[in-house]
């Protein structure tokens, strides 16, 4: 079931929360140990919050995710839970509060009943854990799950939860989202706040204008129901803008939309490009114009991001965390970012945000004239569990090259809707609405995502 199925069986009574609660805690422990999902239950809180929301029913009526069951990324702070980066090191580390959109989410009724696998730090296209191991897909078990947020992907493709919390900096919501067949949001820049209640508390600049915590689940509207829940401004997070949610107008024109596939650089293999072919088509029979068109600066966008991230993680991320990471972890950062690392010379990091700033301006006024952009996430189908692991030069950029068409969103700091069959809808910046909307009418043709069989 989707969540708003889920949340209509409750406000008819039809089910209780502690019912539904414990439906998802039982899945949990029929199908975890397969895929290594989720790494530290709440059942006793989650179910004791049950118990007590059925004792005042009538007074959640108007609760968007009432009763609702969530899983959430290690990263995120949960009053009592783990927040380890998935780090030893950090094993033992406990959040003393809920930061503002886990509040958010538990004002809206939602229920959290888990918190899920991630890489070292969050800074991988895998999800290995040098504390917790490696999080499989539950569609085949040989497969990577993605990363960074591959245990909330695997949690709910799983059935674990119907929506996931995760953050994309760099395709952490799209990838594990494509590769394990679900939908995932990647807001705005800014449209979701980030208040930590345990240090480090701020961040480099790239963190403000590239990342973005947002849901995963099993169909877009759940998307909206999460989504809608934790936008905001918030005075803790000063790169928060306070612009409003709002739904697609009925009847509203279709947006033009420019088909992308390798004009970044990108490699694209057949499937990957069948399913662009057949998303375009989709579209077009829903109204929509779609042409073969591409972003100013296509090839430099995604380096442009890679400089900016990578010189910041080697020359100021590194030598403060790099002795904590699992090995595998290191050599991953180390071989991708090393290659486009600006150095130390602050002239050429301050050039690089200087051409970011041209490749925004010129984006921006292109998507003027196509609104969306409709092209892969990762140039190649879901890969094998090891795709990433110690990779020499060549082999880290030709990766790289299989996910040129991932990094441009980031760097423009703009919304990307993933779709389960390793397609994304690209929207302006604030216009969530119209690359929801976009997948939506993919959605009627090829469904909701469905719950893989373990």
């Amino acid at each position: 079931m989707t969540a708003q199925q889920m949340r209509q069986l409750v406000k008819n009574r039809e089910v209780s929360r502690v019912e539904l609660v414990r439906a998802h805690l039982d899945r949990i422990e029929k199908t975890n140990s397969k895929i290594n999902a989720v790494v530290e239950l709440r059942a006793e809180q989650a179910l004791a919050e049950a118990s007590a929301a059925d004792e005042n029913h009538s007074s959640r009526s108007g609760l968007a995710l009432d009763g609702i069951p969530l899983s959430i990324k290690d990263h995120y702070d949960v009053a009592g839970m783990k927040h380890t980066e998935g780090l030893p090191a950090l094993a033992e580390v406990r959040s003393p509060a809920d930061e503002v959109v886990i509040q958010r989410l538990k004002a809206a009724g939602a229920i959290i009943i888990g918190k899920t696998n991630q890489p070292d730090l969050q800074i991988r296209w895998n999800t290995v854990s040098h504390l917790y191991g490696t999080t499989k897909n539950p569609r085949d078990l040989t497969k990577t799950a993605g990363g960074s947020s591959g245990g909330d992907a695997a949690a709910v493709a799983a059935g674990m939860a119907p929506i996931g919390l995760g953050l994309d900096y760099g395709g952490s919501i799209r990838v594990p989202a494509t590769f394990c067949g679900i939908y995932g949001l990647r807001p705005s820049a800014g449209r979701t706040p980030k208040v930590a209640t345990l240090p480090p508390f701020d961040s480099p600049p790239t963190v403000d204008m590239m990342s973005c915590i947002g849901p995963l689940a099993r169909c877009v509207e759940d998307l909206w129901l999460a989504y809608e829940t934790v936008a905001g401004a918030h005075p803790g997070d000063p790169a928060s803008i306070p612009i409003p949610v709002t739904r697609p107008v009925a009847g509203a024109a279709r947006p033009r939309i420019a088909r992308m596939v390798d004009q970044t650089g990108a490699k694209v293999q057949p499937e990957v490009l069948a399913q662009l072919d057949e998303t375009a088509r989709i579209l077009r029979e829903a109204g929509y114009e779609v042409v073969d068109a591409a972003i100013p600066n296509a090839r430099r966008a995604p380096e442009v991001w890679a400089e900016l991230i990578g010189t910041e993680l080697m020359e100021a991320g590194m030598p403060v965390f790099g002795d904590k990471l699992g090995e595998s972890n290191r050599q991953h950062i180390e071989a991708l970012f090393g290659v486009y690392n600006l150095g130390s010379e602050s002239r050429k990091y301050i050039q690089a945000f200087e051409e970011r700033r041209k490749i925004m301006r010129e984006a921006a006024l292109w998507m003027e004239e196509y609104p969306l952009v409709l092209c892969p996430v990762a140039g190649m189908p879901t890969p094998d569990l090891d795709f990433d692991h110690f990779l020499d030069r060549e082999q880290t950029l030709n990766l790289f090259d299989h996910m040129r068409n991932i990094p441009w969103v980031n760097l423009l700091g703009i919304p990307s809707v993933a779709l389960p069959n390793g397609i994304q809808i690209v929207g302006r910046r604030f216009q969530e609405a119209q690359a929801l909307e976009a997948a939506a009418q993919v959605e009627r043709v090829i469904g909701t995502a469905s719950v893989a069989r373990l």
